[in-house]
């Protein structure tokens, strides 16, 4: 910055906040060290700790009651400089590499900027209007606002279909989806459920739907998930679907790493066969990480004493 100045130069005080004063290569008279000069221009240029000096020094003068840590104000680079500095190495490999993992795309400084808030401070535990913490309005209005985008997104009718938020699939599915070995189960939903696999033709390098269909019948399962990490064909959602109507079980699409296609419409989509769908929101979707589980509203069924049941 350019100073103009009139009156007595104030490089002491602009030393003590943090500002490097570089003088003019030829002083005129008077001499710098009678700080009477007369009109002339000082270059003023901030030192990486400007931010910090500047709001001490603010706050030295106007003091409150209250004196608040020195930390609670000061950038991570002053607070902690060995973590800022492992931050800046992450930097080099997310700049220069190419990275093809879906679940570690890159996301942007505002998405950033959210997860860096205030609202870090707060307490949200429960559903918007239903927390177990008091104090949670915006809580609620910033979750709110999450859900009404993501049906819109996905070009869902509010009455049919419900989100919530959530911060979380054998051969091409993931482990979340009770992925175990011969000898081993290996994620918890293969140690709390029974879990069976389906799996591709290998001649061809699609899903066999024949063989899950025989397996189907003989496992009756209340729940049918589709979705993978790697499977790269499309899903014949439509035919999964007769599969569960049959065995009444429960359809669970994951388009964890495809939604980002879906929500522009270029794949299609599979809310129109699944009771529930599931993906996370840093993905193809570029957001911050967590999740979101979309459940169908309406009839589920209708149960041996002949009431409609509700999901």
């Amino acid at each position: 910055m350019v100073w103009n100045q009139t009156k007595p130069c104030p490089n002491d005080n602009f030393l003590k906040i943090g500002f490097h004063f570089q003088p003019p290569k030829a002083y005129p008279h008077p001499t710098p060290q009678t700080k009477t000069l007369a009109s002339i221009q000082y270059n003023i240029t901030p030192s990486p700790i400007f931010l910090t000096s500047i709001a001490e020094a603010v706050y030295e003068k106007e003091k409150p009651g209250v004196t608040w840590p020195k930390q609670l104000n000061a950038p991570l680079e002053a607070v902690d400089p060995e973590i800022a500095d492992i931050i800046e190495l992450a930097k080099a490999p997310q700049w220069k590499g190419l990275e093809l993992i879906p679940s570690e795309n890159i996301t942007s400084l505002s998405v950033m900027q959210a997860v860096g808030s205030i609202m870090t401070n707060k307490y949200s535990e429960g559903y918007p209007g239903g927390r177990y913490y008091g104090g949670n309005e915006y809580i609620d209005m910033a979750e709110t606002l999450c859900q009404k985008r993501a049906l819109l997104a996905f070009r869902l009718d509010p009455e049919n279909w419900g989100v919530n938020n959530y911060g979380t699939r054998s051969h091409c599915g993931h482990l979340s989806h009770g992925y175990q070995t011969d000898t081993k189960k290996i994620s918890a939903v293969s140690i709390f459920f029974e879990t069976m696999p389906y799996r591709l033709n290998e001649s061809t390098g699609y899903i066999d739907y024949d063989q899950l269909e025989k397996s189907a019948t003989l496992f009756r399962p209340k729940l049918i998930v589709t979705g993978a990490s790697a499977y790269a064909r499309l899903y014949d959602y439509a035919r999964i679907r007769k599969v569960c109507d049959k065995q009444k079980a429960i359809l669970l699409a994951d388009m964890a790493h495809i939604s980002g296609l879906v929500a522009a419409g270029v794949i299609p989509s599979p809310f129109e066969y699944a009771d529930v769908v599931t993906t996370t929101t840093h993905k193809s979707l570029r957001g911050p990480r967590g999740a979101m589980i979309f459940f169908r509203k309406g009839v589920k069924e209708i149960n041996k004493q002949g009431k409609e049941v509700q999901s």
